[in-house]
Formats: structure tokens, C-alpha cells, sequence
């Protein structure tokens, strides 16, 4: 297979491996599934023209359910698809009908039903970071049929515009669900926000939290055991550079308040003006500690050496938070020949990490699988 981009993935229960959602360019949605030992069991390219993506996968039994965008007539439109756990074979897809070029990039699982979030409206088709060119974020529930049971348009409670839902998880101990995002603020401002849903997708609360430094994006949000949300993604705010660093938020559940605030970068020792490292996914450990997951790299006419280890080479860089924000490990992966730069993780069962990569050197997706300690 040619070489892809996951964005997303997850691990199937019964030992029977993982599957990642993606994107080959902006052509092909793209879903792979590979053994508990790396192989690959099906791979499976959707889309016939104009631009297609995947965002998010989700095992809700079987079938899987995959979310993006596909382009039936000139349009990318917000689809939902479910597939074959054991074969692949699309068993059926929901496109829905909307303005402007849409996506999914979130869905989990509530009861009996499934709850997604993504946006509509946007002037660009094929994978976006961040849909904000006319858009507007939305929250979806489907039956598992996927027919469409509900939808509502995310409107922030002051007055900022919310144009994408980043990815969404539930609240068991507030109720309801929690979108994360990336808005605008006063003074042309990138910032993080927290949407806060009920259990009918409305709107109970919205609150950005960011520095006036420099720009917040958030791409991911977790629930942990205490009802607090940890937000992931990248800043340029307060890291001495413009240039992004990891960018971890700690947000009480029930106040709403901002717990802490902390960034990490340059885990190979380069010039911080030049390094990219951009965080895209967090999870929680079997101690409930967070998993902080991303990429590190460089994207300049900059080029320097450090113990084997090129500055033109992404990596994946994984990073260990404690509840208090402490930090317990930091490490980067991946080889020192090509690119392997982290996009999703998965905590795993057994307490092992899976990576899922944008790689050179594997066909398709990348798997990166880490032991335990």
C-alpha cells in the first residue's frame, strides 16, 4: 500500500489488534487493521473523486464505526461509515447533507447510540487542523444503524464563534458530554475552549482558557476519574520562541476553573526557534496519569545533528503528566532514518502503548507499539 496519514486509531477487544482512520492526501479515506503482532489483516481505500478523509474510529462491538469526510458530488460531506471488523466490507454509510465542505472527526459510543462531532460550512474540503474558513462546529447523534437522530449547531455562550468540534468524550460525573475546540479571542488570538453539552447536545456552558502571548490549539480533551479535563494540544504562547510547544490545560469539572497550565519541547536538544512539536492526542494510564502524544520535528532550512538524531527527522514524542502536572518521563520514538512523527494513542489494556504514526517508513499507516515501563 502506498504511504497514508492516521489520525485516529483504537485497540480491538479479543486480542484482535488495532484499526486507524486517515487520509492518503486529501484523495482517499483510508482504514487499516493490523494484528496484535504488527501485520497487517485489511486495508481499505473509500472515495472515487474530488477529496476524502478520515478522522476518528471507534470499536461500539462490531462493526467498527469511522468518521470523515467523503465527496459524492463535488462536496466533501460529515459521513459516518461503519465496516466489518473482520473483513472491512463498509456495512453501511451515512452522508449527511449540509452546506460547504464537512467532516467528523469525533464519535463515541452512549448507550445506544453514537455521538459525534466535527463541523459543516467549511470553504476547504480534504483534512483541515483546524476547520475555520466559514464553518461551524456541530454535535450529531446516530442510531447504530446511523440513521440521524439529532443534530445542533455548538454556539459558544459569549461571543466567540465555534467552527469545529475537535473531539468530544463524556462526563459520567457532571453528566453530558465535553467538546474540546480552538476559537478565536479579542486581539486575533488563537485560544483552547471547552464546550460543555447536556445529555440532549445543548449547550449548557462554554469557556476558553489561553495566554495573550501567542496562539493555543486544542486538538484532543479526556475525562478523568475526578470529573477534570485534561486539554492537549500546542502553543506559542509563553515558550520564549514563536514556535510551537506541547501545550497541556488542567480544567476542574465542576468550577470550570483552570487547574494548571504546562508546555514541554525540544526533547532532542535543538534550537527551539525551529522545532515543531505538536501535541494531538492525550490518554489516561492505569494510574491515571495522562499520556501526552505527538510529534517533534522541523520544518525549516535549519538542519543540525544531536547524538545520532537529525532535527529534520520527526519523531514521536510521548510524555508522562502526573494529576499534579509533574512530569515523569519523556521520551522520542520512531527511527533516525525517516519520519515517524505521532499522531494518536491508545493506552491499551494490558497497560502497553500503541502510537500511530505518519510514517516513511512502513507501507500505510505507522503502528509504533510501546511496552509497559
Amino acid at each position: 500500500m502506498e504511504e497514508a496519514h492516521a489520525h485516529e486509531g483504537v485497540e480491538l477487544a479479543g486480542d484482535k489488534g488495532f484499526v486507524a482512520a486517515g487520509s492518503k492526501g486529501d484523495s482517499k479515506l483510508v482504514v487499516m487493521r493490523v494484528n496484535t503482532e504488527g501485520a497487517t489483516v485489511w486495508t481499505k481505500s473509500i472515495g472515487t473523486s474530488g477529496k476524502n478523509v478520515g478522522y476518528t474510529v471507534l470499536e461500539a462491538g462490531d462493526p467498527v464505526s469511522v468518521g470523515g469526510g467523503l465527496n459524492p458530488a463535488g462536496t466533501q460531506k460529515a459521513t459516518l461509515l461503519a465496516m466489518d471488523t473482520e473483513t472491512g466490507a463498509t456495512v453501511w454509510t451515512t452522508t449527511l447533507d449540509h452546506s460547504g465542505h464537512g467532516g467528523i472527526r469525533s464519535v463515541i459510543l452512549d448507550g445506544e447510540t453514537l455521538v459525534a462531532t466535527g463541523y459543516v460550512g467549511n470553504a476547504m474540503g480534504g483534512f483541515v487542523f483546524i476547520a475555520e474558513d466559514g464553518s461551524e462546529a456541530v454535535a450529531w447523534r446516530f442510531d447504530m444503524a446511523g440513521n440521524l437522530l439529532a443534530s445542533e449547531t455548538l454556539r459558544a455562550t459569549d461571543d466567540h464563534e465555534i467552527t469545529q468540534g475537535a473531539k468530544i468524550k463524556a462526563d459520567p460525573i457532571q453528566g453530558g458530554f465535553v467538546v474540546a475546540t480552538t476559537v478565536w479571542s479579542t486581539g486575533d488570538q488563537q485560544q483552547t475552549m471547552v464546550v460543555k453539552l447536556d445529555s440532549n447536545l445543548k449547550v449548557e456552558w462554554t469557556k476558553d482558557y489561553g495566554l495573550a502571548s501567542g496562539q493555543d490549539q486544542c486538538f484532543d480533551i479526556l475525562v478523568d476519574s475526578d470529573g477534570n479535563y485534561l486539554l492537549g494540544g500546542h502553543t506559542t504562547a509563553g515558550t520564549g520562541v514563536v514556535n510551537w510547544d506541547y501545550l497541556a490545560i488542567k480544567v476542574e469539572g465542576s468550577s470550570r476553573n483552570e487547574l494548571w497550565r504546562r508546555t514541554y519541547g525540544q526533547p532532542r536538544g535543538f534550537d527551539p526557534r525551529y522545532i515543531h512539536d505538536e501535541m494531538y492526542g492525550v490518554a489516561l494510564d492505569q494510574d491515571g496519569n495522562y499520556l501526552l502524544l505527538g510529534g517533534s520535528g522541523d520544518e525549516y532550512s535549519y538542519s543540525e545533528s544531536n547524538n545520532g538524531w537529525s532535527s529534520d527527522v520527526w519523531v514521536s514524542y510521548l510524555v508522562g503528566v502526573s494529576k499534579e502536572g509533574e512530569t515523569l518521563f519523556q521520551d522520542v520514538f520512531g527511527t533516525k532514518a525517516a519520519n515517524n512523527a505521532g499522531e494518536w494513542i491508545t493506552a491499551m489494556r494490558n497497560g502497553d502503548v500503541m502510537i500511530y504514526t505518519d510514517s516513511d517508513t512502513v507501507p500505510g499507516f505507522g503502528f509504533l507499539k510501546l511496552t509497559k515501563n
